[in-house]
């Protein structure tokens, strides 16, 4: 049943994406060898005048074996990251996750990540003090990920539906987090996410956690609205 509900998943976001998206999809060849697809959504403003932020998307788990379908992160990035967080004016990765991987927290997807991100940075003008790690679900298991093995790159992270491995709290330092989790989540417990905020706060890491009611781990898109309400936090920890 999970893979059957992930594998709508997959389709309900790529029937998310509008006519007019500005979204450039593309492949890139990773130092190994290996390639990671993702998408770059760039806002209207842009112009390259200015150095705008950055947010990495990171997607959910797929059912099934081998990669995820092509444009998976393209299709998270429309359904609920985009539209969260439009107001940020960022430039927004959105990768799908290395095949052999499967996991964003594997050296694969860690290494093709960040050589993406060195990428992005090369091709558009980035404010390198205001770049933005979220994820859902798996993607939130990769956001913990991404914010205690890179907190020199991120200024801010948001998990969301995710989980953290003990140990990577040890060198998470003081970036901020603002957890968002659903109270009846049936497939990630919020006791997963309420241990890792409590061993992050132990650890002197300035932790938000927002409980949402009433609605599960399959109700993706409408996690739209507890997202947005993260930009007012993302932007004042960005205007400090």
């Amino acid at each position: 049943m999970q893979k059957v509900m992930i594998a709508l998943l997959a389709g309900l976001a790529l029937l998310a994406l509008p006519a007019d998206s500005n979204a450039q999809g593309d492949v890139m060849q990773v130092s190994d060898g290996s390639q990671i697809r993702y998408a770059v959504s760039v806002p209207e403003s842009y112009d390259g005048s200015e150095a705008v932020p950055m947010v990495l998307a990171l997607h959910y788990g797929w059912g099934g074996d081998g990669p995820p379908p092509r444009s998976y992160g393209e299709g998270y990035m429309r359904l609920l990251v985009e539209p969260a967080l439009r107001e940020l004016g960022a430039v927004i990765v959105a990768p799908d996750c290395p095949a052999a991987a499967r996991r964003w927290s594997e050296p694969g997807s860690d290494r093709a990540v960040m050589e993406l991100l060195d990428h992005v940075r090369s091709e558009y003008r980035i404010d390198a003090d205001r770049i933005l790690v979220t994820g859902f679900s798996l993607g939130g298991h990769g956001t913990w990920f991404m914010a205690s093995h890179h907190p020199e790159i991120f200024s801010a992270a948001v998990p969301m539906a995710g989980w953290a491995q003990p140990e990577w709290l040890e060198n998470m330092g003081a970036l901020p987090l603002y957890v968002i989790h659903a109270r009846d989540d049936e497939v990630v417990p919020l006791a997963a996410a309420e241990e890792a905020v409590a061993a992050a706060e132990a650890k002197g890491v300035p932790v938000d956690l927002v409980v949402v009611e009433k609605l599960t781990h399959y109700d993706t898109a409408r996690y739209v609205t507890y997202l947005r309400d993260a930009v007012p936090w993302i932007q004042a920890i960005w205007s400090r």
